[in-house]
């Protein structure tokens, strides 16, 4: 798995949209890209923007590179009561390790489990069990 940054390049050479996405294949990210501009920047098929668009191999994919909006995660924290949570903290939810890496509007965490490249929908009460940086069980919520 690895980061790239794509953009589009219109005929003057003008870079514009970026956004980097974590992927398998400089296709693969191109393809997000795509699937990302369909919500109403850009209409066309696949095979119509792929010749615009441009990517490069910014590095190896880290977890921090799915990071999500901090203000967001803040709230999950404090409307959950799990204020010694921290984006990047390593978690157990129903037995998967992984990683907290933001919250969402349903006042849930978002978790990438070790082995996979996004995000996932938890309950941060649910089977869940919170380490320290040096891997010491600090809070467990069962059920």
């Amino acid at each position: 798995m690895n980061t790239y940054e794509v953009w589009c390049e219109d005929k003057y050479g003008e870079a514009w949209c970026k956004r980097t996405y974590p992927a398998e294949t400089a296709g693969k990210a191109k393809y997000e890209h795509w699937y990302y501009m369909q919500d109403g920047i850009w209409e066309e098929s696949f095979g119509v923007i792929v010749k615009f668009l441009r990517c490069r191999k910014i590095g190896g994919f880290k977890v921090s590179d799915l990071f999500g909006n901090r203000e967001k995660f803040e709230r999950v924290c404090e409307k959950r009561g799990i204020s010694f949570a921290y984006q990047g903290m390593r978690i157990e939810v129903g037995g998967q390790l992984g990683t907290i890496v933001g919250g969402n509007d349903s006042l849930n965490l978002d978790v990438v489990f070790d082995g996979k490249y996004y995000a996932e929908n938890c309950h941060p009460w649910w089977r869940t069990k919170y380490f320290d940086r040096k891997g010491t069980l600090i809070k467990e919520f069962m059920d």
